[in-house]
């Protein structure tokens, strides 16, 4: 009995991880997608863009598949990358640099080489994944929303690794681009082939006077500010729009968060830890 128990327990953790790495492997396709155009120059308070912040980290691991395709079957039409650039240049997706909090291991992308970050795996036993493979597997049957991550003081590389990583993979009509560097944006948006890409500029002051004088200096290219929905006021909201740009939140992850953000400040695009919450508020509330 004990030996059939033992044979029978291993025979079910095959079947699951079977079914796992299917269910990850599945092509999974955005309902109703439309383009990047389409659906920036209609993001308004009453329709607004939902961006599904690190896929959907309340009940999948950050950035990994199983997360992508939950939030794109909640309804997402924008899924978040936050890449940094390994020690040999290739771009991997994970909102922090050093992968402890998210994968045990005590390393940093931007100290470590692809064979090394090779053998790191997410919680789910997912590798950690390098852009290229989330474009490989979701190809345009999805938007992404990038954000370019890397230290104080560092230079534009990382920018000119995205731009050319869109063009490898021809993707440049499928992203939104998001970072808090200036010199990074207009490092990116020189390029000729990422001329038109929207871009979402994170912005980190502490009073409501120098998020006004940056909105005021932004570059007019810039599509949406961002900014931690704590810290928006209907006063920055109305300079904003003023000054042509839309709205965006980050990160909704409360009945309350979601409320202030789509009821009280109506912003234009909000990013959310749970897509399907968000969007059926979004339709509730309408």
């Amino acid at each position: 009995m004990k030996k059939l128990t033992i044979i029978t327990s291993l025979i079910a953790a095959f079947i699951g991880l079977n079914v796992t790495n299917t269910t990850v492997n599945a092509s999974t396709k955005a309902k109703n997608l439309t383009s990047i155009e389409t659906s920036v120059n209609h993001a308004e308070p009453d329709s607004p863009l939902v961006f599904s912040h690190r896929g959907s980290p309340y009940n999948q691991p950050e950035h990994s598949f199983a997360g992508y395709n939950t939030a794109i079957k909640d309804g997402s039409q924008y899924i978040e990358q936050d890449v940094w650039l390994s020690k040999d240049g290739n771009l991997y997706v994970s909102h922090d640099n050093n992968l402890k909090r998210t994968t045990g291991k005590n390393i940093k992308i931007s100290d470590s080489t692809t064979n090394k970050l090779s053998k790191v795996k997410l919680a789910n036993g997912e590798k950690l994944h390098k852009l290229s493979d989330i474009f490989k597997e979701y190809k345009n049957n999805v938007h992404y929303i990038i954000e370019t991550k890397k230290g104080a003081g560092d230079n534009t590389d990382t920018e000119k690794a995205l731009a050319k990583l869109l063009n490898k993979y021809k993707m440049n009509n499928n992203i939104i681009m998001q970072d808090s560097s200036i010199p990074g944006i207009k490092e990116f948006h020189s390029k000729k082939a990422q001329k038109d890409i929207p871009i979402l500029w994170l912005l980190d002051s502490v009073t409501e006077r120098q998020y006004t004088e940056e909105i005021d200096n932004a570059p007019r290219y810039i599509t949406f500010i961002s900014i931690d929905q704590n810290q928006w006021t209907k006063k920055l909201i109305k300079k904003a729009h003023s000054n042509g740009f839309k709205t965006n939140a980050w990160t909704l992850d409360t009945y309350n968060d979601n409320y202030n953000a789509l009821k009280h400040y109506k912003f234009d695009s909000v990013f959310t830890n749970n897509t399907k919450e968000t969007n059926k508020l979004i339709h509730k509330w309408k």
